[in-house]
């Protein structure tokens, strides 16, 4: 079971985009086409080790969100608080630890998981 840091509502099936090497939202992120890093992460969970940058990544998460471009949740194995930040404003539910690329049942407020 993944930690809840951010809940959200539901339990949904998604596809997870597992990133290796840590992003920033400010220069990784396009919040008009929800491409992360060179992929596209628009409703998807994304699975990444940490987040690196500065004070203005939670905005261009909230940028992507108000466009329905953001990740359906981001799961995280290192978290700091521009990411939790990031993740407030914008509404994208938060989990501590690590999923591998595939299809996932996740339910947004326990974070227990199934994969499909």
């Amino acid at each position: 079971m993944l930690k809840p840091v951010v809940k959200g509502r539901g339990r949904v099936r998604a596809e997870v985009v597992r990133l290796d090497s840590p992003v920033s939202f400010l220069g990784d992120l396009n919040p008009e086409t929800g491409r992360l890093a060179g992929v596209d992460v628009a409703g998807k969970v994304v699975s990444l080790p940490y987040v690196r940058g500065s004070t203005v990544g939670p905005y261009v998460l909230w940028g992507a969100a108000r466009r329905g471009k953001a990740p359906l949740a981001i799961v995280a194995e290192k978290l700091d608080l521009m990411l939790v930040s990031a993740c407030v404003l914008a509404g994208v539910p938060l989990f501590q630890g690590r999923l591998e690329s595939g299809c996932v049942y996740i339910d947004l407020e326990t974070g227990a998981y199934d994969k499909c």
